[in-house]
């Protein structure tokens, strides 16, 4: 593996001698196989044809012949405006803010034996020698894996940075051609992932503790985008999965196929031989090359064919024992058996021939190295339906109603010219500007009759500006692209609408019927992906990348109208009890809502780091706060409490001091003469009496007529000692 730059994933293995009968009779297998699926190809490359002009504005072969030099021609390019709508719309709605992909660890993950007794010790050392339960343990895998997956998403998505290798193309322009692809034709193609060797370096301390940079190599992943013209698929099969094999066609330069040779997986010797029998390539033009070099500025182009060289390269399943005849190094216990392989030929010369690579690697299973993007699927086609084949009844009935509309809106001017009044000396061939006719009639009968006078035809401009707009009607209703759809709200609703937010929301509405297309992209989206985690499986050095994953597409979430999102996440946070909180990751809420405003989320919302550090100063913050409330009430409890005691002293001494005065009033009473039961009934109507005034004094109320003795006491009233001036009657 190491040695390898380009195509391949492991190292090839030392080569048996090549019996050269045996590998001309693999070539001539091969290319009959071919044969075969080119020829089974052929309606598909008929219909990509037709599809190709329609998107150009131009007329079939077909319908060519049959308009009259003399009429219009035109095209209105209403297919272009719907493919490119429709790739503009699904850009944006998968690529715009966030990706349109994830890696989320397995439901239940599998961890290899060191990092399963990691997560172990781990726990064994938090619970300090506790029992640990299943639900715990499983708990602490989940938690474990989740992160391996953040961290292998964040490698992914570096690597996808250039996934193109020296062209420099991102995922997102792979991903725009293969869609650009799959509207026009029905299919598009990626295929990958090889890998690539890049020298990076890294940094350790040497024996005297300096840093030093040390050399390092690693494996990159790169793919390409496969032409639906060069690719071969297996015609006979009814899903892409049923196929035996694919054929790839190649046309290179004589100096692209000799650096063939310098790469491992390449037999020289063979392609040494395909430059001795043809010095002057091997290259013939395919028919629909030359139907596509017609609808450009190439027709004209002399010998294209000249010195270069057409290489098919098979991958697929093949015998094993015509495999290893051709000098591959086939296990003896699989000989009996068709082994999936790689094949290159050029001509009946076969200049490459190896096992897949992948299969000996850890792949949990097939790993496809071509990845197909299906616009529509249709059940009588593997390659599926084109937005062009789709609409193509409603363009070419536009077609023929603006041709119509055109040649009566030419017929302007007709006249009728009466040659009797006219004079002989006169040019009626053509009428323009300026020009002056001379009559020579004299009858006096005539002389009202104009000798020229224009005729007006009908020429049902009206009828035939409302039959295009008909079928651009049904053109938006069989596409589902609308001017609403890309943008257009001067044909959209009501003025209320026609602001941000409805233009959203309208946008959002209209984005419902692409969701199969969505979901077809979907599907695309995890066959990348993928593979891409299988190929850090096996080729990505960093074990804290380790881990049992699953790719996860997130197209189908962006057909929601932002602003609905966005209600519905405000809706959400402001909802959250305080019972719910701790089970909310608050972080994510934040990064969701600003990311729903095509935010920069980098740039307003910190990272995971800071919002961990956040989180942790808030904790202490809480817990302090916590503690002065805690001290600040145990000091009011002491408070409360000292002073209830005093109140409560302070009462003793008023009732033992009242109880004193109560007895001198007896006494002094007494020494007047007056009866003990009267006295005792004098101070008990006296301390009645003195609550009843008071009661009505507080109540704002006038004292009763019988309320004499309670007057008596309120004038005299100590209000320390509650009924201890109660005043005594007269006698």
């Amino acid at each position: 593996m190491a040695d390898q730059t380009v195509d391949t994933t492991g190292a090839l293995a030392a080569r048996l001698k090549i019996d050269p009968e045996a590998a001309r009779a693999l070539g001539i297998a091969m290319a009959t196989k071919f044969a075969s699926y080119e020829r089974d190809r052929k309606l598909a490359e008929l219909q990509w044809a037709r599809n190709a002009r329609q998107f150009l504005g131009q007329y079939d072969q077909e319908i060519e012949k049959t308009l009259d030099p003399n009429r219009s021609r035109a095209y209105p390019k209403a297919t272009r405006v719907k493919c490119i709508s429709m790739l503009s719309r699904l850009m944006n709605m998968l690529f715009q803010t966030e990706k349109c992909w994830g890696i989320t660890a397995s439901a239940v993950p599998e961890l290899d034996q060191e990092d399963l007794q990691k997560v172990l010790d781990d726990l064994s050392a938090a619970s300090e020698g506790g029992e640990l339960t299943d639900d715990t343990i499983e708990q602490a895998i989940r938690k474990f894996a989740a992160v391996r997956a953040a961290r292998l998403e964040l490698e992914v998505e570096d690597q996808l940075q250039e996934l193109g290798g020296t062209s420099s193309e991102d995922f997102t322009q792979l991903c725009r051609q293969v869609m650009f692809s799959g509207i026009r034709y029905g299919m598009g193609v990626l295929k990958g992932p090889f890998t690539e060797v890049q020298q990076q370096r890294t940094w350790k301390r040497d024996d005297n503790g300096r840093m030093m940079a040390v050399p390092l190599e690693s494996y990159r992943p790169r793919f390409e985008f496969v032409p639906l013209w060069d690719y071969y698929p297996d015609m006979s099969s009814r899903h892409l999965k049923g196929m035996e094999g694919q054929f790839e066609r190649h046309v290179m330069s004589k100096h692209q196929l000799i650096m063939l040779k310098q790469r491992p997986d390449f037999i020289g010797s063979q392609i040494d031989e395909v430059i001795r029998l043809h010095p002057d390539g091997n290259y013939t033009s395919k028919s629909w090359e030359t139907e596509i070099r017609a609808m450009g500025v190439q027709t004209q182009v002399a010998d294209v064919a000249r010195g270069k060289y057409e290489a098919l390269g098979w991958d697929g399943y093949w015998s094993g024992k015509d495999l290893a005849a051709a000098g591959v190094q086939v296990p003896e216990d699989k000989l009996n058996e068709d082994l999936r392989c790689t094949v290159w030929f050029s001509g009946n010369i076969v200049i490459k021939a190896e096992l897949d690579p992948w299969s000996e690697l850890d792949t949990d299973g097939e790993m496809p190295m071509y990845h197909h993007f299906i616009f529509e699927e249709n059940e009588a086609t593997l390659v599926g339906n084109g937005l062009p084949q789709i609409m193509r009844d409603s363009q070419m009935s536009i077609c023929s109603s603006t041709r119509i509309l055109l040649d009566n809106a030419s017929i302007m001017r007709v006249f009728e010219m009466n040659t009797g009044l006219l004079s002989l000396n006169n040019d009626t061939s053509s009428i323009v500007g300026d020009k002056i006719f001379y009559r020579e009639d004299t009858s006096p009968a005539t002389a009202n009759i104009p000798a020229i006078r224009p005729i007006d035809l009908s020429l049902r401009v009206g009828e035939l500006t409302n039959m295009v707009n008909l079928f651009q009607g049904f053109a938006d209703q069989e596409t589902f692209v609308s001017p609403a759809t890309g943008g257009d709200m001067q044909k959209g609703p009501s003025e209320p609408m026609r602001t941000a937010t409805g233009a959203s929301m309208i946008q959002g509405a209209a984005a419902l019927p692409f969701k199969d297309v969505v979901r077809n992209f979907d599907r695309f989206v995890e066959s990348v992906i993928g593979s891409i985690i299988v190929f850090n499986r096996n080729f990505n050095a960093d074990p804290k990348l380790r881990g049992d994953f699953k790719p996860v597409a997130r197209g189908a979430t962006s057909l929601m109208a932002k602003e609905i999102l966005g209600m519905q996440l405000d809706n959400f946070a402001n909802t959250i009890s305080d019972g719910e909180r701790p089970y909310v990751k608050m972080h994510g809420l934040v990064r969701a809502r600003a990311r729903v405003r095509d935010l920069t989320v980098t740039d307003i919302v910190v990272d995971d780091e800071e919002a961990k550090a956040i989180d942790t100063n808030t904790a202490a913050q809480q817990a302090a706060a916590a503690d002065r409330q805690n001290k600040l009430a145990d000091a009011e409890i002491r408070n409360t409490i000292g002073n209830t005691l005093k109140a409560a002293t302070q009462a003793g001494k008023n009732t033992a001091s009242s109880d004193a005065t109560t007895v001198k009033v007896i006494l002094d009473a007494l020494e007047k003469g007056l009866p003990l039961d009267a006295i005792l009934r004098s101070i008990t109507a006296g301390t009645a009496g003195a609550g009843a005034a008071a009661a009505a004094e507080g109540a704002g109320g006038a004292p009763g007529p019988g309320d004499t003795g309670a007057v008596q006491a309120a004038g005299n009233q100590d209000t320390t000692v509650p009924g201890a001036n109660a005043a005594m009657p007269v006698a």
